[in-house]
């Protein structure tokens, strides 16, 4: 890592790249958290890099730093974790706060939002969001992303696993909203935290996605192939598309500790004693995958179990999604459509016993929040709609989020 990072915090805006061309607009957010500096140091090298070799460019690239405030404590966060309550509820509460008020995660949010809007207000076509993330614990790079189609040339492209299924897990995701809105988004885990070839991993995908977008040509960036065999060299053999299909909350206090040694990736017996806390020990509730074991103080997330996705499923949902296939589920027994709506679709919980689940993700849905003894399964955004503006201020909420810490 660059010394220098350790004794500066980068402006919110890292820097800008513009061609002379129309293109797409790509933002690249890196330190979300503040103990992941890999993206942010990424950022700019990729920057160095287009402005002083004056390289060929359509549309623009907008280099941004999540978390600055928890990245000069070299925290992951503050007072909350600044990748969450990305909700439409929670963000026009903030969005019409006093700013003067706001402190720290709110803040941060309260300003990504300001920088955001003009891009999303602009938009046209979907704008392409990266988010660039580390982990805790070693392993392979990941890609992340929401299930729509318009999210999987992106992700696909960069050569390295793809995960679905956190935005189900995880609520309120920074980009799993800006997905909903219409626009693309993928997050690059790219290794450990402090692992040098983190950085390198991260420069490949911000050049990977650049390409797919159509904003520069991969032949014209200077060892672009040997930074991509860096991203890729780590994946022999292991699964293309995993799924989460299980994530272990923690909660302050609770004691939780991982149990040593496991990685990304690593299999997984159903009753094996993964970690512990106050309660006594974790075991993983079934056969599957290890992904994000926690090897650190913070967050909620302890780790998580996931399963192969084949190839096959994801061809199908593309063709099922593009003839409108959807429309079966209206005639489905124990599916109704949601009163208050319409893209939303309640479900008998006994009727999800019989793979429900699965089909709602092969047509474009995902699980939302249950309603008493019914599943609610939400669409996500499809790609023929078009991006969605952020909606209007209509509300006046002057107070901040968070409790202020220490206050």
């Amino acid at each position: 890592m660059k010394a220098a990072l350790a004794e500066r915090t980068p402006l919110r805006v890292i820097g800008t790249y513009e061609g002379e061309a129309d293109g797409p607009t790509v933002i690249v957010t890196g330190a979300m958290h503040g103990n992941e500096p890999a993206g942010v140091l990424a950022l700019e090298t990729v920057l160095e890099t287009l402005h002083s070799r004056r390289m060929a460019f359509r549309g623009r690239l907008v280099a941004v730093v999540g978390n600055r405030s928890a990245l000069r404590h070299r925290r992951r966060y503050l007072a909350r974790d600044l990748n969450r309550r990305w909700e439409p509820d929670l963000l026009m509460r903030l969005r019409r706060a006093d700013h003067r008020r706001l402190h720290d995660e709110d803040r941060e949010q309260r300003q990504l939002l300001d920088l955001f809007e003009p891009y999303l207000a602009a938009a046209k076509e979907p704008v392409v969001f990266l988010d660039l993330h580390s982990t805790s614990g070693h392993g392979a790079p990941f890609v992340c992303m929401a299930d729509v189609i318009r999210n999987r040339k992106i992700a696909f492209d960069l050569g390295i696993p793809v995960v679905l299924g956190l935005e189900e897990t995880i609520r309120g995701s920074m980009l799993g909203y800006l997905c909903d809105l219409g626009h693309i988004g993928v997050a690059v885990e790219g290794g450990q935290h402090d692992d040098p070839r983190t950085v390198a991993h991260h420069c490949a995908a911000v050049w990977s996605v650049l390409g797919s977008a159509g904003a520069v040509a991969l032949d014209a960036v200077p060892d672009y192939p040997a930074l991509k065999q860096k991203l890729c060299a780590a994946i022999d053999e292991l699964p293309s598309v995993i799924e989460i299909t299980h994530r272990h909350v923690c909660v302050e206090g609770d004691g939780f500790v991982m149990q040593p040694g496991y990685t990304n990736f690593q299999p997984v017996a159903a009753g094996e004693r993964v970690a512990r806390d106050h309660a006594g020990d974790i075991r993983a509730p079934m056969n599957g995958i290890m992904m994000l074991p926690r090897y650190q103080g913070q967050g909620e997330d302890g780790y998580f179990v996931a399963r192969p996705v084949r190839s096959l499923w994801l061809r199908l949902s593309a063709h099922l999604r593009r003839i409108g296939a959807d429309r079966v589920l209206r005639s489905m027994p124990g599916v109704t459509r949601h009163p208050d709506r319409s893209d939303h679709f309640l479900v008998d919980r006994r009727f999800a016993r019989l793979r429900a689940l699965e089909l709602f993700h092969l047509l474009g849905y995902r699980r939302a929040q249950p309603e008493g003894d019914r599943l609610v399964f939400s669409r996500r955004r499809p790609d023929e709609y078009g991006p969605e503006p952020l909606p209007p201020l209509d509300e006046d909420f002057p107070t901040p989020l968070t409790p202020a810490r220490g206050r």
